[in-house]
């Protein structure tokens, strides 16, 4: 039997208890807050691993998005270096803790300054799992400009949290620019409240609505 059936059905004889919804959604909450861990509710409820992996899709339904994520500002270069973090200024451009769960693709903006000849390289840089996530290249002229590029990912990240921050360089070391900050515009799968999540499940469970797996699969957005 699947997390999903134990939701809708009540006890089997011989089988597995059914879930009541008040209960796995207090110890979903404990989990997001980090209070319980993923064996603590497997044993309390007695789930087995495809079941837990079942539950902490829920989780990941109702991670609150953040639309525009803003990262650091007005940092001045003197020799910007031709290696990312080669002077202290790139190490200090800002960074963000990212909760990740079901990000399908994003806008990197910067705001600079082109002081220089050089291409000047604006990296978005995973400091968690130290690993470019996307980079902007100036190639053009100097002055005052909003540099942006877009990025998808190949499927919706899963939960968690990363570390996220800005570094620069360019093919000319001792170009000067000024960095006024970057913004990372947010796109997410579809989400929703712990409050609609609750009501949907208690739906299902007392047969209202969504009275089988396929259907409330469906209603959440769910595999």
């Amino acid at each position: 039997m699947g997390f999903y059936e134990r939701l809708i059905g009540g006890s089997i004889p011989g089988g597995e208890p059914h879930i009541p919804v008040h209960q796995i959604m207090a110890a979903l909450g404990e989990f997001e807050r980090g209070k319980l861990t993923g064996q603590n509710i497997a044993d309390a409820f007695g789930l087995s691993a495809p079941e837990l992996a079942e539950a902490g899709s829920l989780i990941a339904k109702i991670v609150t998005p953040l639309e525009a994520i803003s990262i650091g500002g007005f940092v001045t270069f003197i020799n910007v270096g031709a290696t990312y973090d080669a002077v202290s200024a790139s190490q200090g451009l800002g960074f963000v803790r990212v909760q990740t769960a079901g990000i399908t693709g994003f806008e990197f903006t910067v705001r600079v300054n082109k002081i220089g000849t050089g291409t000047q390289s604006w990296q978005l840089w995973n400091e968690t799992d130290a690993a470019e996530i996307t980079v902007i290249n100036d190639a053009g002229a100097t002055g005052i400009k909003l540099l942006s590029i877009q990025h998808t990912f190949p499927s919706a990240l899963l939960p968690g949290f990363k570390t996220v921050r800005v570094r620069a360089k360019s093919t000319t070391a001792n170009d000067d620019p000024v960095y006024f900050g970057a913004c990372v515009l947010v796109n997410r799968i579809e989400r929703m409240s712990a409050e609609e999540l609750h009501e949907v499940l208690l739906l299902a469970e007392t047969g209202v609505a969504y009275g089988t797996v396929v259907s409330l699969k469906a209603r959440l957005g769910v595999v």
